[in-house]
């Protein structure tokens, strides 16, 4: 679930908040009531659910784990 940054211009307050993508963006301050606005960051934070890890998402045709050519197997040789 994404973490998204809001900030009111009124009082100055900033807070985050873990939302489903669909979800409205909030609209007031919980501090002070006023409208906030979502700040728009490099990237959205991301909180990742239960379970184990998943292999690199790598193939033939996709570079991943820093190389500039694709991998020949998974998981990725690095080496």
């Amino acid at each position: 679930m994404p973490t998204y940054d809001y900030k009111c211009d009124a009082c100055g307050h900033t807070f985050e908040r873990q939302q489903k993508m669909s979800d409205p963006p909030v609209k007031k301050c919980p501090e002070c009531g006023k409208p906030v606005r979502r700040l728009i960051g490099a990237v959205a934070g991301f909180v990742k659910g239960g379970g184990g890890g998943s292999a690199p998402a790598c193939d033939r045709s996709t570079p991943c784990c820093g190389r500039e050519t694709p991998c020949d197997r998974r998981p990725c040789d690095t080496a």
